[in-house]
């Protein structure tokens, strides 16, 4: 195809008015959408610790909570029961009223019992991270949420574990902290303590 001046110049006439459609005189101010505050309905007994039945249903009976959750037990004995682990889950902790200081990384006492009917090639490991909404941004112009991982081994007997922070350097002032999953194989997964390590 042949291109000739008079084309050249409807596409440049073309491409500035589209230009002047992109700079307005005014551009308006960015927000930010608050997601679902999840109040605490009880302090807990040790600052940061949720450890019983009362205080781990926090962080599953709110608006954000996501999978096939179930609390077990009673008292000091209670726990997080994970159904269907192959499916995506959060929990959503309670907001920090203040916001905990000196926040280095999210402990979880948990067992992970994947289903024995898995092919021996099938991996057994469940991946679980911990993101928090911190008081002020990460690093310059960063503006994301930390992250904390670990992968969780099959264990039958209840096991403490420490996720391993990502982007950020430790401390870091924690507003709130979400606990997810996007799935794993077939298993059950339980969750009796979620701590913040500080």
């Amino acid at each position: 195809m042949i291109i000739r001046p008079r084309h050249i110049h409807h596409c440049a006439v073309v491409l500035a008015v589209l230009t002047m459609g992109c700079e307005g005189a005014t551009r308006p101010s960015s927000f930010v959408i608050p997601g679902p505050s999840v109040p605490s309905p009880l302090p807990t007994a040790a600052p940061y610790v949720w450890d019983t039945r009362d205080e781990l249903a926090i962080w599953v009976e709110n608006p954000v909570a996501l999978g096939s959750l179930a609390l077990e037990g009673n008292g000091p004995d209670g726990f997080i029961r994970i159904a269907q682990a192959e499916r995506e889950w959060t929990l959503r902790g309670p907001d920090l009223t203040p916001s905990a200081t000196g926040v280095r990384t999210l402990l979880l006492r948990y067992r992970w019992r994947p289903d024995p009917a898995l092919s021996p090639a099938a991996s057994r490991t469940l991946r679980a991270t911990a993101y928090f909404q911190t008081t002020a941004p990460l690093q310059p112009y960063y503006f994301g949420q930390g992250a904390a991982s670990a992968d969780l081994e099959p264990r039958d007997d209840w096991t403490d574990i420490t996720l391993v922070p990502g982007q950020f350097t430790p401390p870091i002032d924690v507003s709130y902290c979400y606990l997810h999953s996007f799935g794993a194989n077939r298993g059950v997964l339980e969750i009796d303590r979620i701590e913040l390590v500080r």
